[in-house]
């Protein structure tokens, strides 16, 4: 289980919650959002999110990490819990 606020992450059963709220993510969003909660705090680039939640063949140049994680913040509400770090990457 993977915890930041009121947002829960249950790796095992594949369910986030937000407060008693559950929130419906496609399995990219659960990846990201499951990499930035186990990176506690930790810059991840959006180089290293396309080399762990997509596949190899995932092309450098494309912006669906840019994409998955505007879906995912929209799922997520406010306050943001997704910051993000101008030329580095993205945190929680």
């Amino acid at each position: 289980m993977l915890c930041h606020g009121d947002l829960a992450l249950d790796t095992a059963r594949r369910r986030v919650s937000k407060g008693d709220r559950p929130l419906d993510l496609a399995p990219k969003e659960f990846g990201v959002l499951e990499l930035l909660l186990a990176a506690k705090g930790r810059v991840v680039s959006a180089e290293e999110l396309l080399e762990r939640v997509w596949d190899e063949s995932a092309d450098p140049f494309t912006n669906a990490v840019k994409i998955t994680v505007s879906r995912l913040r929209t799922k997520l509400g406010d306050p943001p819990i997704i910051e993000t770090v101008a030329k580095h990457g993205y945190r929680i």
